[in-house]
């Protein structure tokens, strides 16, 4: 079957178990790790309560935080280009990885829409235009203020954490 990893099982989803197989299901496994560190962070949580989402709550199929998510978790593994996401939107990896459903409920198709229903459950990873329309919201004024006072947010807790009961006396900024 494959070895089991015992290191840990991520806080975000403790349904997701880590094996060493012969078989690949992604190439992107290291979004489930940025992804543990974002949560331990609390950053998308913290982006999530801070950032303005103004569209109407009854047409959205791509939650903000899980477009916030794709979105980082794109970029920090090499993806550049928003269109990535189309190439990436079945992959499973991804797809845990940005979801905040629980289980393998980001694996399962979304249930068909009813005549007339709006909004749903994401199927995939969010396309270049869900994603295009997303980058034009988070230029607002508000919300580039937003990332800037994260920016710094998440700078001061680094700068304050504690290793052994001192202070870094080295931090990276990337």
């Amino acid at each position: 079957m494959g070895e089991a990893y015992h290191g840990g099982i991520p806080l975000f989803n403790a349904s997701i178990r880590i094996e060493a197989r012969p078989e690949r299901l992604s190439s992107d496994g290291g979004a489930l790790l940025l992804r543990e560190a974002a949560g331990v962070t609390g950053i998308f949580g913290w982006l999530d309560d801070n950032l303005e989402d103004d569209r109407d709550p009854e047409l959205i199929t791509h939650p903000q935080h899980e477009l916030v998510a794709t979105s980082l978790l794109l970029m920090a593994q090499g993806w550049r280009d928003q269109d990535d996401a189309d190439a990436l939107r079945d992959d499973p990896i991804c797809r845990l990885a940005v979801s905040s459903r629980r289980g393998v409920g980001p694996l399962m198709p979304a249930p068909p829409k009813e005549p007339g229903e709006r909004g749903g459950t994401p199927d995939g990873l969010a396309s270049l235009p869900t994603l295009s329309r997303m980058f034009r919201r988070l230029s607002s004024e508000t919300n580039r203020a937003v990332s800037r006072t994260g920016l710094i947010v998440q700078t001061g807790r680094r700068l304050r954490a504690m290793i052994g009961g001192r202070e870094l006396d080295v931090v990276g900024l990337d």
